[in-house]
């Protein structure tokens, strides 16, 4: 089965052609959008980091993350990341493709699991246009890719395995940054201590 076959796939907005001049020239609406530092390696949605992002008109709503879409990065590394009920509303530019997936067919976690493996990877990095390092993949490469519909439960519980690998990461990563910046205190406080008795 295809992907094309369990979900919509398309690509972000083209943010210039929607972008409000100034308030000068009319209504405008604002919102907040998506910027290709949002998604950081191996696939985490940081929507601090998002942008303001003044639009002409109201955008489509297929324009605006919804719960349990997939972005994927169309350049490299293209990284692939599950929006949260958090990180919903936000804009999505045309660096990236979004996979709106029928929930009743396959599991958004599954498929998200899907576009990380290798094999994936792999036929991405076959069909970039441009230089390996700076190519770009167009969006509908994603709607030809054959995906392996298992049963939905046992697709829910490899989402589940990976959602949770995904916490322990994260978790793990802040547990480094924290003993890191306790290590530095501890130095800096041993550094001070010792060189009062010189």
């Amino acid at each position: 089965m295809f992907l094309k076959d369990v979900s919509n796939v398309r690509t972000g907005l083209v943010t210039a052609r929607k972008q409000a001049k100034g308030p000068e020239n009319g209504n405008f609406r604002e919102y907040r959008l998506l910027s290709l530092r949002c998604i950081k390696e191996p696939g985490v949605l940081d929507v601090g980091l998002a942008e303001p992002y003044a639009a002409n008109d109201e955008l489509k709503p297929e324009f605006l993350t919804q719960q349990d879409d997939i972005l994927v990065r169309l350049s490299a590394p293209y990284t692939a990341a599950l929006v949260n009920k958090e990180s919903t509303g936000y804009v999505v530019p045309s660096h990236f493709a979004v996979i709106r997936v029928d929930k009743s067919k396959v599991d958004p976690a599954y498929v998200l699991w899907i576009l990380r493996q290798q094999s994936t990877l792999k036929q991405i990095y076959q069909n970039v246009s441009g230089t390996i390092a700076f190519g770009t993949i167009n969006s509908s490469f994603f709607n030809d890719l054959k995906i392996d519909i298992i049963p939905l439960e046992k697709q829910r519980l490899i989402g589940a395995i990976l959602k949770l690998s995904e916490r322990e990461q994260t978790l793990l990563s802040e547990l480094a940054r924290a003993k890191a910046e306790l290590n530095m205190a501890i130095m800096a406080n041993a550094y001070k201590s010792l060189s009062k008795g010189k």
